[in-house]
């Protein structure tokens, strides 16, 4: 991967939950690669690790990884992962929730992961399907990027992720899971989100720093 001097990481998404998240080593993470037939190209990506929130085939197509990945799977069985580890300089970690509001009864467990890199810790909340409890606003400690599902139907919605952003504070929110012209299923468009927030970022590809935030 391309080495960064000023510390910088690259934050690419790739449609949908996928994003590449580049430390400034060069250490690419790819985060719920989609399958084919969802209307977004496929990304092809030399990764270090893939993370994947939970076993639905919109989020754990590691095939499409290249090279020799790790592979940190957010569910083990009927729980969540216990993942605390250190893999070529970023850190990953994983905080239990569910895809539904019904304690997963409807869509299973969801894992949220903590990825920190050159100092910059990043929260991909996967397919959330709640407002966050306490325990896990806690555990989530402080957060400086989030990538946030914001489409409804399947995760929280747009008012919703709101509420959830509200409660983490992150300095810069990227939205993801929503209903694009691309996508060939139907979920709520970001603008519901968008509606007076300050910290978002819609680039597909964000370079920043720590000093920056």
């Amino acid at each position: 991967g391309q080495v960064s001097a000023d510390g910088s990481i690259t934050i690419e998404w790739k449609g949908h939950s996928c994003f590449v998240l580049t430390s400034s080593a060069g250490v690419r993470v790819l985060t719920d690669p989609f399958n084919a037939g969802m209307g977004y190209t496929l990304p092809e990506v030399e990764a270090g690790v893939v993370t994947i929130s939970h076993e639905h085939s919109d989020h754990n197509n590691v095939g499409v990884a290249k090279g020799d990945p790790t592979i940190l799977r957010g569910l083990a069985g009927d729980k969540v992962a216990k993942i605390d580890q250190e893999i070529k300089g970023v850190r990953f970690r994983t905080v239990s929730s569910f895809h539904d509001s019904a304690q997963g009864k409807k869509r299973g467990l969801n894992a949220i992961f903590v990825i920190e890199m050159d100092g910059i810790k990043i929260a991909h909340l996967g397919d959330l399907g709640h407002i966050l409890t306490e325990d896990q606003v806690k555990s989530l400690g402080k957060i400086d990027i989030l990538l946030i599902p914001v489409g409804g139907t399947y995760t929280i919605d747009g008012a919703q992720a709101q509420e959830v952003s509200a409660q983490l504070k992150p300095k810069i929110v990227i939205p993801m899971h929503y209903g694009t012209a691309d996508l060939s299923f139907s979920l709520a468009v970001v603008d519901d989100f968008l509606k007076g927030q300050k910290n978002v970022v819609r680039e597909d590809k964000l370079v920043i720093s720590k000093e920056e935030l």
